[in-house]
């Protein structure tokens, strides 16, 4: 190669790999006003991330008013989101419906009724399995923190920033990281269910770029699989980070629901770019225009 060609070659490579990368607080500008429909509603983004909570805070009273009520209360919307092996196609609102109809008391919290309630509702990973893994949830509450959830949110809470890896209910066959952190969304802002409308939607954008210097830690690596745990505890500390970028004014779990909604809405396996709001700032959009 001749001298100029190369000079000329690294100059091009140089100008290619100088980026810009999004501000997280100009993308959650430009997006919350987006309609998404889930469960069969639709409503602004902001809307949906004003009604995560408004759950967390009615959920947390249940926690701090501590009576058998408001355990069945906790332990019944725990427990079809700790069932969600699979987020596509599961029958999650119909195990719900089953579980306040069946469960109104501690004793009914007991094998043989589950067994009825997820052949009711037709979960779909099969009705004995499903039933184990309430009675292991089950008894960790009961045996272990005594029924007192203040002291399983408090554990939550303390390891937040490592995602809890030492949390009883991962040792249960059928949960993992996704379907915990889906039960404890509900209760604490600082989980988030990692899935691939996450991936999809960071990596697209460009998020990702602001992930590369919490490679340090080797329980961590950058992968688009959530699946895989060291993907996932990546995506955690992604989103933790995310969140500190907009001072805090966006919690983890809104981030979440913010980027699940927009990979609903616009940007699909199949993204909708010419019609997207941040398409002038999101790198994939700025390549395609």
């Amino acid at each position: 190669m001749l001298a100029g060609s190369k000079t000329r070659s690294l100059k091009i490579v140089r100008k290619v790999m100088k980026i810009n990368i999004p501000e997280i607080k100009d993308i959650i500008a430009s997006i919350l006003g987006l309609k998404s429909t889930a469960n069969g509603k639709i409503q602004t983004i902001e809307k949906w991330v004003d009604e995560q909570r408004k759950n967390i805070r009615h959920h947390k009273q249940w926690v701090e008013n501590k009576s058998d009520e408001n355990d069945i209360k906790i332990i019944t919307d725990l427990l079809p989101n700790l069932l969600m092996r699979s987020m596509r196609g599961e029958k999650g609102p119909l195990i719900e419906d089953e579980l306040h109809k069946a469960i109104n008391i501690k004793q009914d919290l007991n094998h043989d009724n589950y067994v009825s309630l997820l052949q009711r509702a037709g979960y779909r990973w099969g009705y004995q399995v499903g039933s184990q893994v309430m009675t292991d949830v089950v008894k960790i509450f009961e045996n272990k923190y005594g029924w007192d959830f203040i002291l399983y949110f408090e554990e939550a809470e303390r390891h937040a920033e490592y995602n809890f890896q030492t949390d009883t209910l991962l040792k249960v066959k059928n949960i993992g990281f996704k379907v915990r952190d889906l039960a404890l969304s509900n209760f604490n802002p600082n989980y988030v269910a990692n899935d691939l409308h996450i991936v999809r939607t960071t990596t697209r954008i460009g998020l990702w770029n602001y992930g590369f210097d919490l490679l340090g830690d080797d329980s961590l690596e950058m992968g688009t699989n959530p699946s895989n745990g060291k993907n996932y505890l990546f995506l955690h500390k992604l989103v933790l980070k995310l969140s500190k970028f907009t001072d805090s004014e966006y919690s983890p779990v809104d981030i979440d629901r913010i980027l699940w909604h927009f990979g609903r809405s616009i940007c699909k396996a199949k993204p909708e770019c010419s019609v997207c709001p941040i398409n002038k700032q999101c790198l994939t959009g700025k390549n395609k225009n």
